[in-house]
């Protein structure tokens, strides 16, 4: 039970180091989803490495660091050891996934219009461009799928190393993989087609809990397909546009042209379902730890301190 309650200690703590991290900080340097993938980027020695290693390279370093904190438990008895032990993985968790991404951009897009031209009803007249709120929109319901879902996922499966992996895998397959390249991960996992089951999966998650958070269970026909077929677009936009009965935009792409367009109401809905989204992807991240560690095998010997 202890390590199950460090694990989920863990998780909190790295919830709200990022909150802190947000407030002070503000997001990763060089537009990076994550301060992970920012950390690689700068990393001079992982660049150098051939690509395959490269995807290895940082597991094996989240490896070491996890060892470095539980012999730091076991050298220091009592509760100062373990609470560094939590913290070193909590900050390294913190640095796998950017759950306040979609917040960030909402809140520019609220302040840009707090200083707009009022029109003749009182209202900011760049409230009535509703071709930018539906790709803000379609913005704010990608962001989970696209920072938070994997590392949380991973990390409730595969534990700590299992989200670092993902998210060094995610973020070498991208820009760092250098011009002309289709980058590491897409080398290794795209002949068997397990990315895009991953990413969909992924996709997936992010999509049902914005349907939960609206409460939705009076999905029709119509309504069902366009979720299934996703009209090219990810799944959460049209989720997304689904719960609110509204359109939204992924990269010019209108999703739901038949319903109504947004105004800046439906982005202040979209925000709160948002929250609350991630709020529920949280709690079940947390339930899949308490629920799998009841049946993970004991660990070692060597990481009985765990279960003390």
């Amino acid at each position: 039970m202890r390590r199950t309650a460090d694990r989920l200690t863990v998780f909190g703590l790295a919830l709200v180091i990022q909150a802190v991290a947000n407030y002070l900080l503000g997001p990763p340097p060089d537009g990076r989803p994550t301060w992970l993938a920012w950390a690689l980027a700068q990393s001079r020695q992982l660049t150098s490495l051939p690509p395959r290693l490269r995807v290895f390279a940082p597991f094996a370093a989240s490896l070491a660091i996890i060892r470095g904190a539980a012999l730091i438990e076991r050298s220091r008895p009592g509760r100062g050891g373990r609470l560094v032990a939590i913290l070193i993985q909590a900050l390294l968790l913190a640095m796998t996934f950017d759950a306040w991404r979609g917040v960030r951009a909402s809140d520019a897009v609220q302040r840009q219009l707090a200083d707009a031209p009022v029109g003749d009803d009182g209202r900011p007249l760049a409230a009535l461009d509703s071709d930018r709120i539906e790709a803000e929109i379609g913005r704010l319901a990608n962001s989970p799928s696209e920072t938070v879902v994997g590392p949380w996922a991973a990390y409730a499966a595969f534990d700590l190393s299992g989200a670092v992996a993902y998210a060094a895998v995610e973020s070498l397959g991208g820009p760092m993989a250098g011009p002309g390249s289709e980058g590491p991960l897409t080398a290794m996992l795209d002949p068997g087609r397990r990315l895009v089951s991953v990413r969909r999966g992924r996709d997936a998650i992010a999509a049902a809990a914005t349907l939960a958070a609206r409460g939705r269970s009076d999905l029709q026909p119509p309504e069902l397909e366009e979720l299934a077929l996703g009209s090219e677009t990810p799944i959460p936009v049209t989720a997304m546009s689904v719960a609110l009965d509204r359109r939204t935009s992924w990269n010019g792409r209108s999703v739901g042209w038949q319903r109504p367009a947004p105004d800046i109401d439906d982005l202040g809905r979209a925000r709160r379902l948002h929250l609350k989204a991630l709020g529920l992807m949280a709690l079940t991240a947390a339930g899949v730890v308490a629920i799998g560690d009841l049946f993970r095998p004991p660990r070692s010997s060597d990481d009985e301190a765990w279960n003390e």
